[in-house]
């Protein structure tokens, strides 16, 4: 029998636009910052700027593929709808709790619990940590579509039971907002096993409860919707960048012709080697000699352009956060970047000539492990679980998202501010302090009291969450421990409980690789595993609850292991 559809009444919808008001009053205290960084904020202004011209992704250079193409269209929407940038990341969190509320609603049933948990997830101080939201950043939107991909999941493993229909229009738009996830950013891949571990558990479900092999290929025939919607976004995007620059792919990193460049100079050893330096001079000075088509950079790599990376790192030499740009640069002012055929062509040819003296002795190398993570030395190994658990606990502990703009101000040329503003539709901080001291003083009171009630929404959240976590940990344990114990399949939101969970752990363990490797300062890259927490928190208490509220009865046929 199918189930009938249960949903929020319309007061429900009410107050939850109510409370986003409330939300956008407060936040309206946070003006964009804007600054003159072009490997970051003004990429993507200039990208956005380029799709509203008719251009797509701009003039083709070592810019334009670096990064996935998702927020540059992102900032263009907003633009095309009139909705200030800042407000329109607002509204998709928003959008997140709503379906998050939506998708969940047929099993909690209960209209005063279903806004509790809206305002939880709503008021959350990640979505206005100035450092990561009040800039022209990715992580804007990566946390909210990450949480929508999971959430449009859960929806669809909860209505089972309904329409054909009902289901195809959760995996669909499951698999847009993975789509739009994925290439937002280069490390979604921590998502996948989350997602998988979700799908393999419907599908035991599924076989499980009787329904033989109809009822799995059904299964299978809906999940198949949303990979074929994430497959034609990224053919489309690959389509765009062949139509404009000749290379289907949706970034340039990704390529096996730059991978074989940038792993085989990774693939050196050195004596010198550095911690945080993945390429050293004396590594550099050694692919010279062996790569007549790397050498072609000297100039560059060794040069001005070098030092300029070097005093904006304050330190000597190219560490990792700025070596790949500092390579892409070389590469454009050694000529390289006029058309994608000669790109991609000597990007090659620098990896086939290092291959070439790895393999014949005139280099010392090691195995090509990865082709664009720093090499792993043992000196690491005992940093690899302290740098783990720190990082864990700094995910758990929601102590790091500040509201407070004090001391942010906007820095660039004039015409550069005036793209931000036109772009972003955007209020701008001020690059002066004295410009901001003369601003009516009323105003200036009524936004501090603003952040300031932001910031103590922020502390509530750190106090509670963490013993909130503890609980939903221990919760989850209990509910794996009866379902081994009774033999019984988990429910579902134990399922959930753990994939979020895993969720957290994979991305604090790539976050660790990169804290040990790369560069120490990964504190807005975390903002995408804080509504991973907010989920595993919710579905391991739920499914708490239900347990206890079930207790001495049977779970319902479907999810019994035989």
């Amino acid at each position: 029998m199918k189930m009938k559809t249960i949903r929020p009444s319309t007061s429900f919808f009410i107050i939850a636009g109510c409370l986003l008001a409330v939300k956008l009053w407060l936040v309206s205290a946070q003006y964009l910052q804007a600054t003159y960084t072009p490997q970051d904020d003004l990429l993507f202004i200039r990208q956005a700027n380029s799709i509203l011209s008719g251009h797509w992704l701009g003039p083709y250079n070592q810019m334009t593929l670096i990064k996935g193409p998702f927020y540059p269209l992102f900032i263009a929407l907003a633009y095309w709808l009139a909705i200030p940038l800042m407000t329109a990341q607002q509204l998709l969190w928003w959008g997140a709790c709503i379906v998050f509320v939506l998708a969940i609603y047929p099993a909690i049933r209960s209209q005063k619990l279903a806004l509790l948990l809206f305002l939880f997830l709503l008021m959350n101080p990640f979505t206005y940590y100035y450092d990561a939201t009040g800039r022209v950043f990715r992580l804007g939107i990566y946390s909210s579509l990450g949480f929508l991909s999971l959430s449009c999941l859960c929806g669809l493993i909860i209505r089972d039971r309904q329409s054909w229909k009902r289901k195809l229009c959760w995996a669909a738009a499951g698999g847009l907002f993975f789509a739009a996830f994925w290439h937002t950013r280069e490390e979604s891949i921590w998502l996948v096993p989350s997602l998988l571990l979700v799908f393999l558990f419907h599908l035991l479900r599924t076989y499980r409860g009787g329904g033989g092999k109809k009822a799995v290929g059904s299964l299978l025939a809906i999940y198949l919707v949303p990979l074929l919607i994430f497959s034609s976004v990224t053919l489309a995007l690959c389509l765009q960048n062949y139509r404009h620059y000749g290379l289907f792919m949706t970034i340039e990193v990704e390529s096996a012709p730059f991978k074989s460049a940038y792993g085989g100079l990774l693939r050196i050893k050195s004596d010198q080697w550095r911690r945080f330096f993945p390429v050293v001079a004396d590594a550099r000075r050694k692919a010279y000699a062996v790569s007549p088509s790397f050498a072609e950079l000297k100039p560059y790599l060794e040069g001005n352009l070098a030092r300029g990376w070097e005093n904006m790192a304050g330190t000597k030499d190219l560490p990792a956060a700025f070596f790949i740009w500092a390579f892409r640069d070389a590469v454009a002012a050694a000529g390289h970047y006029r058309n994608s055929a000669d790109t991609m062509a000597y990007y090659e040819s620098i990896g086939r000539q290092i291959d070439a003296a790895c393999e014949d002795g005139r280099l010392d190398c090691r195995p090509r492990f990865t082709d664009l993570i720093p090499p792993w030395h043992q000196e690491f190994n005992k940093l690899l679980l302290p740098t783990w658990w720190s990082i864990f606990k700094r995910i758990v502990s929601f102590d790091e998202c500040s509201a407070d703009t004090a001391g942010r101000f906007s820095w660039g040329p004039g015409k550069i501010m005036m793209m931000y503003e036109t772009v972003t539709r955007e209020k701008l901080r001020t690059s002066k302090p004295s410009v901001w001291r003369s601003s009516p003083e009323y105003n200036r009171h009524l936004n501090k009291e603003k952040i300031r009630i932001l910031d103590d929404i922020g502390k509530f959240y750190s106090r509670i969450v963490p013993p909130l976590f503890i609980a939903a940990f221990i919760a989850l344990l209990c509910s794996l421990g009866t379902s081994l114990y009774k033999r019984f399949l988990p429910s579902w939101a134990c399922i959930f409980g753990l994939s979020a969970l895993g969720g957290v752990t994979a991305l604090s363990v790539i976050l660790t690789l990169v804290a040990i490797t790369s560069y120490s300062e990964i504190t807005r890259a975390m903002q995408a595993a804080y509504p991973m927490v907010m989920f595993f928190i919710i579905a391991s208490l739920y499914d708490a609850w239900r347990l206890w509220r079930r207790r001495g009865s049977r779970p319902d046929d479907p999810e019994r292991w035989e």
